[in-house]
């Protein structure tokens, strides 16, 4: 502990976007704000100003080339996937046009030109709500950075700072890039256990790339470059998104522990994969499917016990591109998914974005109508978002859905429609299905007839009375996440406000429960596909209102797998029933920790 005991103990909180533990020394990336030349020119330096920037671009352009042709096969395609992201970024004629513009009108070299450019789009950014499209805001101002630097005459700073990290290493860094998340794959002498981020949320870059490659990380830890010494010892708790920076000796111990737990834990899980997800009294199976955001890992999916996809996130293929993939690039990346899975359940839920969440221009590309761009909605979350934004651009609708009918043909395959509030988005929906179904049939393309259609259960007046809606569609899905949100009227990802976020509430609870009593009782299936299905303390709770498919993410499938087998159906019953009797979230809070513990008393005797 020599080399920590100057300094000081402290804990800091963010937003756990993976699982697991990490331990490790800090790496810090405070890197110092570019020091960018700003001078005026004459009008005939305008070409020669041009003339840097298509050259930084190009430089630029070689060097993402490079790391496309090297990125190891163990890294996620999706990645590549991001990398191309970033190109297109470096590449829009937009931006270099109205860089040129400001380099001749203002008669200014183009550093200073492309910083002007970049204040404008992020004013635009920042004052948008929605967290999606701030953190693309972000990838913008990434893309212009490595143009400063290339400019500058120097490579990205981040890769020739974390060059000479030591091994166990948990990076500290304001934000991650596109290109920062293909390289640190690319970079096997880095031992990364851990990542903390200033900025970012549940779906930035961040994110996906710790969630596939089961590394720990917290992210929107205001000020943690500041707090944070480079060589600090770290523990990173993903799972709860507490941190604590130099622990004391006697809870390095305990932290030390953990970590090897965690390690033989994995090792058991891998073991037991096999195994059905069933109580300990074998009178209730339960299955667990995996959430799917990319068509990445898979082998891993199934390696960590996934019977299936229960949720594929299809608005991934759609983020962050300037031309919509069309019928059939949908196609191929559906059926890819539905290959690997080999036989296996897979339930696609449509385009789950909002109007706000596409550039204008790609939009535009897709023929939506200018007056269903609500670039500037007041409230993106409540507005033109998931099957709202779909109804209203049919093509992009039923483009979708012919290509997830073509995939399906002789296919387990479901879809799914999400953010349903009225009975008349259900049958609007339907009457597009069937429409393509019609297309489909009268061009001779082989299609799957049959595909079950469900909705996703995520805004209160469905779970407040979900019989007419369940009696429209053959399945259902609770989403946990938006339910919540929308329930107790809170931004989850919103540091100011995420305590307030609660899934222990008892109306969050008496939602669920209602849903599901009202499904079993029309003999319709229903599944928990939110963050809540992946917890195992709320497995007990799942099982006595008789919920029988759980979908999460795939590092969650063992830890619930080992619960729910220890687990008695008839004490899950009483138990589910004693929680919907509590009136606080506190008192749910601590029956579920008694009942677990308890149970884990008894299971060790």
């Amino acid at each position: 502990m020599a080399e920590t005991k100057e300094h000081s103990r402290k804990e800091l909180r963010g937003i756990g976007v993976s699982s697991g533990l990490g331990f490790g020394k800090a790496r810090v990336m405070a890197m110092a704000p570019l020091q960018l030349p700003q001078y005026s020119i004459t009008k005939d330096k305008v070409p020669a100003e041009k003339a840097r920037l298509a050259k930084a671009i190009t430089s630029v352009n070689k060097e993402i080339n490079q790391m496309l042709k090297r990125t190891p096969k163990r890294a996620p395609k999706e990645l590549k996937s991001f990398l191309e992201m970033f190109k297109m970024l470096i590449n829009d004629q937009t931006m270099k046009e109205e860089v040129e513009n400001i380099i001749a009108d203002r008669l200014i070299n183009v550093e200073w030109a492309l910083a002007l450019h970049l204040e404008e789009i992020k004013s635009v950014f920042e004052n948008m709500t929605d967290s999606y499209l701030a953190e693309r805001g972000d990838d913008i101002e990434h893309a212009v950075n490595r143009l400063q630097e290339e400019l500058l005459g120097k490579g990205s700073r981040l890769q020739a700072e974390v060059k000479s990290a030591l091994d166990e290493v948990i990076l500290v860094t304001n934000d991650l890039s596109l290109a920062d998340v293909i390289w640190l794959t690319e970079f096997e002498a880095l031992d990364l256990v851990g990542i903390i981020t200033e900025k970012g949320g549940p779906t930035s870059h961040t994110a996906v790339l710790s969630q596939t490659l089961f590394i720990p990380a917290v992210v929107g830890v205001a000020g943690a470059r500041s707090m944070i010494d480079d060589g600090d010892l770290l523990y990173v708790d993903s799972n709860t998104g507490q941190i604590i920076c130099n622990p004391t000796p006697e809870e390095t111990e305990e932290i030390k522990e953990k970590v090897r737990e965690q390690e033989n834990l994995y090792s058991e899980f891998y073991r037991a994969r096999r195994r059905v997800a069933e109580t300990k009294d074998r009178r209730h199976k339960v299955k667990l499917m995996a959430n799917v955001a990319m068509i990445a890992g898979l082998d891993e999916i199934l390696h960590q016990g996934a019977q299936g996809v229960g949720l594929y996130r299809s608005e991934y293929l759609f983020m962050g591109r300037n031309k919509l993939p069309d019928e059939e690039e949908q196609y191929e990346n559906y059926k890819e998914l539905i290959e690997a899975m080999g036989g296996r359940p897979v339930t696609i839920r449509t385009l789950d974005v909002g109007g706000d969440k596409l550039l204008s221009r790609e939009a535009k590309e897709a023929n939506v109508p200018a007056g269903l761009l609500n670039e500037e909605e007041e409230n993106p979350a409540l507005g033109l978002r998931a099957i709202r934004f779909t109804l209203a651009n049919p093509t992009l609708f039923m483009t979708q859905i012919r290509a997830i009918l073509r995939a399906a043909y002789k296919e387990n395959v479901k879809i799914l429609l999400p953010m349903i509030s009225s009975i008349f988005e259900i049958k609007e929906a339907k009457r597009y299905i069937e429409t393509v179904k019609k297309q489909l049939e009268t061009e001779g393309i082989p299609y799957n007839p049959d595909v079950p259609v469900g909705i996703m259960v995520e805004v209160p007046a469905v779970a407040i009375k979900p019989e007419a809606f369940l009696r429209e569609v053959d399945f259902a899905s609770l989403g946990t996440n938006d339910l919540v949100q929308y329930s107790l009227a809170v931004d989850r990802g919103n540091p100011s406000v995420a305590p307030i976020y609660n899934e222990c509430h008892p109306s969050v609870l008496y939602l669920i429960a209602n849903t599901i009593k009202v499904a079993k009782k029309l003999g319709k299936p229903v599944s928990i596909c939110g963050e809540m299905g992946g917890k195992r303390k709320f497995a007990p709770f799942f099982i006595g209102l008789g919920c029988e498919e759980l979908s999460m993410a795939a590092m969650q499938i063992p830890k619930v797998k080992k619960q729910i087998r220890k687990l008695n159906k008839e004490d899950c019953e009483r138990f589910a029933r004693l929680l919907l009797r509590k009136e606080t979230a506190p008192d749910v809070k601590e029956t579920i920790e008694k009942f677990l513990k308890k149970h884990e008393e008894t299971h060790d005797k």
